[in-house]
């Protein structure tokens, strides 16, 4: 199946005519949509994921663990990479095996319409009341929750969307928080600092319960820890083993998160290892060149990136880096560049089409003040294209930027998404 196909759902509909609501952080709307059909997500322990970068391939990790040892598990995770049903995920032993599959356990077309026709009364009286109309995001939290309930999982790994304390996800109540780690991003709304950001995001934390994390900052855990105290909750950090990448250090925190998890439920627990490949992060889709796909989207996410291509670049004689960036345009995407532009033999600046991505002028102006070779190329298919004519087979092609940026590329066959 190609990466491009976007089934289309009444859901899809009604959330792109969400979108034009933004973002409006509280918990009200959301408690009142969970209330009117009865606090399902009470009905299944939870455990909450959150954080700066990283928090996704931390949740694809512990759900997949979890799911090894015979639960069933919800999982939601945002943003999605192709389809809205990414979000919502119910994982078995047997989808979390699968190879073949982008995102197992997905949420189908049928099902996913089927629920969203079910909300929509609930989710219209809200709209009309003294509450206002709920966010894209609140909608699909809510479906996601209510889902979980009535496929009666064993747990649920949630993805905090944005911050902590006003996130919609933090309506849940958490046998076990984690916070991978704390770093400078939507500052507009978290802060300007790195502290300011951390007592956003440590709110998730539940008074007589274990958060986990793997910062290591001292000053952001001097936040964790001033608040963890107030409220009677125990923090467990993530053992640094060695020279560990960033992929490896999300696995050990989903380990730790397993262990507090069942040690809380009294459920047995055997360490595991495991392919530690998330779809869009540093996930190459292909070889001779090489390509890689990595949803990067904030200067610390591209100071991780960037010691991953270097890393990988110096496993190949003679490898050069062909860097096709897309970003958006109210992120720091000077920044961005100004950390993976001078890795480059070549940039080709590209945008995607969302209406929030900055120009692939505004990149290329950026990535000329430390790349030779700067072109820019509009659709994206179009730059990766131009990008396999100048690579050679040693080469490694990285499209980079955005969700939206990677999910223009396309697969091919092989893989169902």
């Amino acid at each position: 199946m190609s990466s491009s196909s976007k089934s289309p759902t009444r859901l899809a509909d009604y959330l792109q005519n969400l979108q034009r609501f933004g973002i409006a952080p509280g918990l009200e709307r959301i408690r009142a949509l969970l209330d009117s059909v009865g606090n399902p997500q009470l009905q299944y322990p939870v455990v909450l994921v959150g954080g700066t970068n990283g928090k996704g391939s931390t949740c694809e990790f512990l759900a997949r663990l979890l799911a090894e040892d015979g639960n069933r598990v919800g999982l939601f995770t945002s943003p999605h990479l192709y389809r809205w049903n990414e979000r919502i995920r119910v994982l078995n032993a047997e989808a979390a095996s699968h190879k073949s599959e982008l995102f197992p356990g997905a949420v189908s077309d049928e099902d996913l319409d089927a629920l969203f026709d079910e909300a929509l009364p609930y989710v219209e009286a809200v709209a009309v009341s003294p509450l206002g109309q709920p966010t894209e995001f609140e909608v699909l939290t809510f479906l996601g929750l209510w889902h979980f309930a009535r496929q009666n999982v064993d747990v649920a790994v949630v993805e905090v969307g944005l911050g902590g304390k006003w996130d919609a996800t933090n309506i849940t109540e958490p046998i076990v928080s984690v916070i991978t780690h704390v770093a400078l991003d939507h500052c507009d709304r978290l802060g300007n600092t790195l502290e300011e950001i951390a007592h956003d995001k440590i709110h998730i934390a539940r008074a007589g319960k274990v958060i986990v994390t793997s910062e290591a900052k001292p000053a952001v855990l001097q936040v964790f820890e001033n608040h963890c105290r107030h409220i009677n909750c125990e923090i467990q950090e993530v053992p640094a083993t060695g020279n560990m990448d960033f992929q490896q250090v999300n696995f050990a925190t989903a380990l730790t998160a397993k262990g507090v998890l069942c040690r809380s439920l009294h459920w047995p627990s055997d360490s595991k290892s495991m392919e530690l490949l998330v779809p869009g992060r540093f996930e190459t889709i292909r070889e001779n060149p090489r390509v890689i796909l990595d949803s990067a989207n904030n200067p610390d996410g591209a100071q991780v990136l960037a010691a991953q291509l270097q890393d990988a670049l110096s496993q190949t004689s003679g490898a050069r880096l062909i860097l096709v960036p897309g970003i958006l345009q109210d992120k720091d995407y000077a920044a961005m560049i100004e950390v993976l532009a001078p890795l480059a033999e070549v940039v080709i600046a590209t945008q995607s089409d969302s209406p929030r991505a900055a120009s692939a002028s505004l990149i290329a102006a950026v990535a000329r003040e430390s790349c030779g070779h700067v072109e820019q190329s509009i659709p994206i298919m179009a730059a990766f294209e131009r990008a396999l004519q100048l690579a050679n087979s040693n080469d490694i092609i990285c499209v980079t930027g955005s969700f939206t940026t990677i999910s223009e590329i396309e697969r091919g066959d092989g893989f169902s998404v």
